[in-house]
């Protein structure tokens, strides 16, 4: 009898374990899932073409069917904004048909964050302007894209117009058309300011803040920046904005540039500190780019003639792809081709705490920033600098 109950016992222990086990698996599970996104939408237009998505570790790309489509992936622990593109050809061909010159359309911003549940309505032709709902994240993007929408529109006509008169062989085209799109662009941005303005609270107004400050004057950036609300101040959006602030507050005072840390080919973190006491090009490049690849037998004969006096070269690159592993692939593939034996630092890392490109403004490759032995900016240029950057360098150490 009594070793009747010691497996009857035994049994229930065994039974209730096996119950605990479940439990934990189960709310492992449902845990799991709540960090993910979903993402659900319906295209008109978009067929069974596929659907490719910025994931938050590398491209996503699903399948349509009949103009619907779904996709999931792992959230970080703080909103990251991506962007969604199609299969569906949107690009705006610049004459000699499809095997000629073109522009990319514009992708879809869509904000990622643990458990989101995303909505996505409107036209696979007009993609970047389609609504996306499920959370107060992308509901600002939204509302913020129709509040540009119109003038988004004319940029599109404006751009279809100058094209179709290029391939007509119109001469005056760019001097009829040019001012049009110029005084477009100005409204965009007063359109932008209005909204950020008016919407401190929006997660929109902080991202598209630091995607614009280029547009702000110091003094109007800080202003800016301290009219938004401190909800989505901890985010990588608005730091970069503070940063972007005090760097250039130092930049007006003729300061230091500001410093930065990123890994190097080996995986090593390199700081801009580390040169003080070397004049330093900063060489702003990517594999992508034929005009930065093309300077780099120049720059390595600059290197050779002036290193050994004090210059130093600090490559950083950007690549145009989703994934680090692909980025650190082409970037180290293009230093061992062109034979750069300076150090070059990657600006794609995974969770990056600092966008150097913001930090910089560089708004176009290759741009090259000189300075002297205590960090400061004493010359920046656009594309190679070429003959000025010679003269610069030979003023410097022939003296």
């Amino acid at each position: 009898m009594l070793l009747k109950m010691n497996k009857t016992k035994l049994r229930s222990t065994i039974m209730k374990q096996k119950i605990a086990l479940t439990m934990v698996l189960v709310a492992g599970f449902f845990s799991a899932q709540a960090q993910n996104y979903t993402i659900k939408g319906s295209l008109e237009g978009q067929g069974n073409e596929k659907i490719i998505l910025r994931g938050t570790e590398g491209p996503i790309t699903v399948e349509a069917k009949d103009g619907k489509f779904e996709l999931t992936g792992s959230a970080g622990d703080e909103p990251f904004v991506t962007s969604m593109n199609t299969g569906v050809d949107r690009n705006l061909y610049l004459g000699g048909g499809k095997t000629g010159m073109y522009q990319p359309p514009i992708p879809l911003d869509i904000v990622l964050s643990k458990g989101a549940r995303l909505t996505i309505t409107g036209t696979a032709l007009d993609l970047n302007r389609a609504a996306v709902t499920g959370d107060a994240l992308n509901d600002s993007f939204t509302a913020f894209r129709k509040a540009e929408e119109p003038l988004i529109k004319q940029m599109a006509s404006l751009q279809k117009e100058m094209v179709e008169s290029r391939i007509m062989g119109i001469k005056d085209a760019v001097n009829q058309i040019g001012p049009k799109m110029l005084e477009n662009r100005k409204a965009i941005s007063a359109s932008r300011k209005k909204f950020i303005k008016e919407n401190p609270d929006a997660f929109a107004s902080i991202y598209y803040l630091s995607m614009t400050v280029k547009d702000y004057t110091t003094t109007e950036l800080e202003s800016a920046y301290h009219a938004l609300s401190s909800t989505y101040k901890n985010t990588r959006y608005a730091k970069g904005i503070a940063a972007k602030i005090e760097a250039l507050k130092v930049a007006d005072a003729g300061g230091p540039a500001p410093d930065f840390t990123k890994p190097d080919v080996n995986g090593k973190l390199v700081s801009l500190s580390q040169f003080r006491g070397k004049y330093v090009l900063l060489d702003f490049w990517g594999s992508w780019c034929g005009p930065c690849r093309a300077a780099n037998p120049h720059l390595k004969e600059l290197y050779k003639t002036y290193s050994a006096k004090g210059f130093e070269i600090l490559g950083v690159a950007s690549e145009k792809v989703s994934g680090q592993a692909q980025a650190e692939q082409m970037w180290k593939e293009a230093i061992e081709k062109d034979g750069l034996n300076w150090t070059n630092v990657l600006n794609n890392e995974v969770s990056m705490k600092q966008d150097v490109v913001q930090l910089y403004s560089v708004e176009g490759y290759p741009t090259q920033i000189l300075l002297d032995k205590e960090g400061r900016v004493i010359g920046r240029w656009l594309g190679a600098a070429g003959k000025q950057l010679d003269d610069k360098l030979k003023s410097i150490f022939t003296n």
